[in-house]
């Protein structure tokens, strides 16, 4: 009997097209015929391929009618959601760079996409991988293509090393401007991604007729940056210089700012309010609130400590209700006042929830973490401030123990002979007696007698040879002995270079490299040379890496600079400079992220009885720089002291011990005052950040977000990415084959008789958007595989890291790009209600999940959220899940995102269709609608009261700040109006007289400005958007 009468109208759920039933044709062997009216054509079309006109856009329709896609078509759809991510409590970019994943180094990011005005200052300590963690922020913004117009600055020493790890790491490329004239035209031109340093962005000096081009052309074209990063950020601590105030203006014309330096406080607290106001002008936009802030801060800090340290909650309550504070305004703290936690923000609705969390609710885990967060919404700072210190990660990572060796040689009579020949010649060529009889080098010369030393110390045979015979391979004494190469072929033998050990071997000149290389290479040791000129630096660092025959590595400073070498325990400092921070750089080179040794060897080989010994024993050895890395060296370096800057005494050190006749204990007191100096100034600045971390922030609620993140796949995944090209190459890409190789490495194998095949789809599907940095992208993976016949590449990033000339494809590379546009443009039929299966076994650690059938409901809540008049939009993905055994929804939200995690990675195709009857259907849509309204309503209202909370205290703080100020310009104006009517003198009459309009034009002023403040923080709101239901699943645990 025929489903369906003349007159019916119905879909055809193959084309999507709707149509009207014109003619109901007998049926004939079980099958049914109609002919229909599309509009403006009529066809033929088979009663199996029709239902009842539908709206398949909603999933409870596609339900009633057993319309349902696969499991391949949900993780498809839900893959293509993670790469176009939008979603808050989605990472897309977890592990989609080329490093070795550390959960704490996401921490930032979840901060930075959690704020409300993406501003961050990230303060970890030395070591933890700052540009790792701002690259994750960079990449994440690039997803969400936020990120077009990117300016770095960084101090000129870092400029090749930022550029180097994010070219290699997270595939971006920026460029250097070592001209400001460059940067202007390319803004002018377009978007740009940029690295300047700080003397680039210096506001031109008052009354200059020269104006800085760039700051120029931003103020006048009003030019938007996407992204700025400041690193080493404390660069920018003085509000006094003209680089803050380049860089106050540069951030006004950002829409998200991120600044890095392991030391927000080098001298008092005031560097740390002057990096935050410049982060944050309307937040931070008083000293003395800050302050304040400061101390109110603390309480709330030490309760989260507790709570995850498993203190009693009343305990808790206790201590923090109690916490006694003092509040202070005024120039000499005119005003004070005394008061409890629980006395300034009793009336806070937030604060209120915390106390009866406390107090009232059963203690568990869930509610710990709840709390956390909670009482970390109390903080002004914790949104924009973010710390790590090495101790809180120690799971996360294992540094290596530095072991140094210290190799003394002895210069046989010859060598030290031909080193005092050099500098006598110096001295002779440019000294005189003077007038006491003292022997004195000319004006000018001392420096250049200061780095003749350095020279021929670093290798005198090295220095006397010509350059021109060393880039020819000779070395014109190769005859004698040479007691500091004698000294490096021991150790090369002792360690067994030639075995497959590798080392590094540092020295500062280009010469001495040049000449180890000939030497090295006649005692049959292969080497590889880097130093300033060498272009090609990272082919031979894989070389390096690769060969079995090259075990030797030489390099200077400048050409190690941004290279990761981790993959070597050993180097050998053939010279040493005097400068603990080149000292760092060079074994930073190999104890970094990575490093899978528990040791690094670090060979200093050091002259006997030169000043290069007691600057060794006594200045790099005492500080301890060869065991342990000593803290930001920069920031203890460019601390003033009454004597000038730590590098400007070591500076005069080495004049010091190179131009002047010392005796030996002159020599050693001098290096002694330098040592105890530097060791001074790092107890101070350890002592002062360690109060500044215990005052401004405990980061535990967004570690255990992150590792929510991790164990319900928010993020896109090695196998959604496989299944993601299985799918593409089993839809369209027919020609081609998609073939495991081993453990973590594919190949795509392409049709010989089509070598554009592939290219022809890239062309086709590049996303229309105009991002310069996608399109070059393109251009290079097109390049890459012109005549290729077969690709092969790696989704996991821990093999990219480790084999780093692998094809790495990621979320973002231009193969998953256009797969994402082509879905969305060719598949636009698909489904969004689903049917799959999938084991009991992924939730065993469960005990309310069983066998059985389940419904799961993806939804989008959105807000519009405003602070300060900064508009950000928010969306989070919820999940809902109904259990059709009891019938009821599953509260918990972590058990449903678990099932959503889950089911994108392990779910199967289900062979049946489960026909759900339309009652059901109808019951199961208020019981979701109720779920979700009660959700959205909660979250609306949760975001509201964070919300208002902050308006509150920053009112509160704003309110008492001027009302201070004011109450004590009125008792100013009220005794200048008393004496101007009643002093004995006629000259304090007359002059009380003529500054009263002042006074009461300050005072009118002053009401004024905080009228203008409170509005400030009125312009302050959350715009709820109606929640969307993505997809839904009827899914089957078996």
């Amino acid at each position: 009997m025929a489903k369906f009468n003349v007159g019916d109208k119905v879909l055809n759920v193959n084309t999507n097209e709707k149509g009207v039933v014109l003619i109901v044709y007998p049926s004939g062997r079980g099958r049914q015929l109609y002919r229909l009216n599309y509009g403006n054509e009529e066809k033929d079309s088979l009663e199996t391929n029709l239902i009842i006109d539908t709206d398949l856009t909603d999933p409870f329709e596609c339900c009633k009618q057993g319309l349902f896609g696969t499991y391949h078509d949900f993780a498809r759809i839900n893959t293509t959601l993670k790469i176009q991510n939008t979603s808050n409590n989605t990472i897309s970019s977890l592990k989609a760079s080329k490093t070795i994943f550390k959960a704490y180094q996401f921490k930032p990011l979840l901060k930075f996409l959690n704020s409300g005005n993406r501003r961050l200052l990230v303060a970890d300590e030395v070591g933890l991988g700052k540009t790792i963690e701002a690259g994750h922020i960079m990449m994440e913004l690039s997803a969400r293509n936020e990120f077009r117009n990117v300016l770095i600055v960084c101090p000129k020493m870092l400029q090749e090393k930022w550029k180097t790890e994010l070219r290699e790491k997270f595939n971006f490329n920026f460029k250097i401007y070592e001209h400001k004239s460059d940067l202007v035209q390319d803004l002018a031109n377009g978007h740009f991604k940029g690295i300047v340093n700080y003397e680039a962005i210096r506001s031109s000096q008052k009354n200059d007729d020269e104006t800085n081009p760039i700051l120029k052309h931003f103020t006048e074209k009003n030019v938007k940056l996407d992204f700025i990063l400041c690193d080493e950020a404390h660069r920018l601590r003085n509000k006094q210089t003209q680089t803050y105030k380049g860089a106050d203006l540069l951030i006004q014309f950002a829409i998200s700012a991120v600044f890095l330096t392991a030391t927000p406080i080098m001298i008092s607290e005031e560097n740390l309010y002057n990096l935050l106001h410049l982060l944050d002008n309307q937040q931070f936009n008083n000293p003395e609130i800050f302050q304040n802030y400061l101390s109110i801060n603390k309480p709330f800090i030490a309760a989260i400590s507790q709570l995850n340290n498993n203190i009693p909650l009343d305990e808790i309550a206790n201590e923090l209700r109690n916490a006694q504070l003092n509040i202070r305004f005024g120039d000499e703290l005119t005003y004070q006042r005394q008061t409890t936690i629980d006395e300034l923000f009793g009336d806070f609705p937030l604060y209120k929830r915390i106390i009866d969390d406390l107090t009232k609710e059963k203690d568990s885990n869930e509610k710990r973490v709840g709390l956390q967060f909670d009482i970390s919404s109390m903080s002004m700072m914790n949104t924009i401030f973010s710390r790590t210190r090495k101790r809180e990660v120690t799971t996360d990572w294992t540094q290596p123990i530095r072991e140094p060796h210290t190799i003394k040689v002895e210069l046989h009579d010859d060598e030290r002979d031909h080193f005092d020949q050099v500098l006598d010649d110096y001295i002779d060529s440019h000294g005189y007696i003077d007038e006491y009889g003292d022997a004195k080098l000319t004006q000018g010369h001392a420096l250049g007698l200061i780095q003749k030393k350095r020279r021929v110390a670093s290798s005198v045979y090295g220095f006397l040879n010509s350059e021109d015979n060393l880039n020819n391979g000779i070395d014109e004494y190769a005859e004698l002995k040479d007691a500091k190469f004698e000294s490096l072929l021991n150790l090369l033998k002792k360690i067994r270079v030639n075995s497959g050990k590798k080392i590094i071997i540092f020295a500062l000149f280009k010469n001495t490299l040049k000449y180890l290389s000939i030497r090295l290479q006649k005692k049959g040791f292969d080497s590889a040379i880097i130093h300033g000129d060498i272009k090609d630096r990272d082919n031979i660092i894989y070389q390096f890496r690769t060969s079995d025959s090259v075990n030797v590595l030489l390099s200077s400073e400048v050409g190690s600079e941004g290279l990761d070498m981790q993959f070597c325990d050993a180097l050998c400092n053939y010279d040493l400079p005097w400068n603990p921070m080149v000292v760092e750089q060079r074994i930073g080179r190999i104890d970094r992220f990575g490093q899978l040794s528990p040791k690094v060897h670090i060979y200093n080989l050091i002259v006997k009885d030169s000043i290069q010994e007691d600057i060794y024993d006594r200045l790099l050895d005492r500080i301890g720089i060869f065991r342990s890395c000593i803290g930001d060296l920069e920031a203890i370096f460019d601390k003033e002291t009454s004597a000038g800057t730590l590098q400007q005494q070591l500076s005069k050190l080495e004049k010091d011990l190179y131009c002047n006749d010392l005796t030996p204990e002159e020599r050693k007191q001098k290096i002694e005052n330098v040592s105890r100096a530097i060791l001074i100034e790092k107890t101070n600045l350890e002592q002062i950040n360690e109060g500044l971390t215990d005052t401004l922030t405990n980061d535990i609620y967004f570690r255990n977000e992150i590792n929510k993140v991790q164990r319900n796949h928010r993020y896109i995944t090695d196998q959604e990415l496989y299944s993601y090209l299985q799918s593409l190459i089993s839809n369209h890409l027919t020609q081609c084959s998609l073939q495991k190789q081993s453990d973590n490495t594919y190949s795509i194998r392409l049709p010989l008789s089509d070598q554009k095949y592939l290219t022809n789809f890239l062309i086709r599907y590049q996303p229309k958007q105009n991002d310069t940095e996608r399109e070059q992208s393109y251009r290079q993976f097109i390049n890459s595989i012109r005549d290729k016949n077969e690709i092969a590449f790696t989704l996991n990033q821990e093999t990219a890291y480790n084999t780093p000339r692998l094809l790495f494809i990621n979320a973002y590379h231009p193969l998953i790009l256009s797969a994402r546009e082509y879905f969305q443009q060719e598949l636009q039929t698909i489904k969004t209600a689903f049917q799959f299966g999938i084991e009991l076994s992924h939730f065993n650690d469960i005990n309310e999940i069983t066998t059985g059938d389940y419904v799961l409901g993806v939804y989008t809540f959105r807000i519009s959220k405003k602070w300060f008049g900064k508009q950000q939009e928010m969306e989070t993905l919820i999940p809902v899940v109904y259990n059709l055994q009891t019938n009821s929804i599953i509260e918990s939200s972590d058990i449903c995102e678990r099932i959503l995690g889950e089911c994108q990675l392990h779910a199967t195709v289900t062979t049946t269709t489960t026909l759900v009857s339309p009652e059901t259907v109808e019951d199961l849509r208020i019981e979701f609608i109720e779920r979700v309204n009660d959700l959205f309503v909660n979250y609306v209202e949760d975001q509201k009261m964070r919300l208002d909370n902050g308006k509150q205290l920053q009112m509160q703080q704003t309110e008492e700040f001027y009302s201070n100020k004011i109450a004590v310009l009125e008792n100013n104006i009220a005794d200048i109006e008393y004496r101007a009517e009643h002093s004995w003198s006629e000259d304090e009459r007359n002059r009380s007289k003529q500054i009263l309009p002042a006074q009461r034009g300050l005072l009118r002023n002053l009401i004024s400005e905080k009228e203008e403040a409170v509005q400030k923080l009125m312009d302050s709101s959350i715009q709820p958007k109606e929640p969307k239901l993505i997809s839904l699943s009827y899914i089957k645990i078996f």
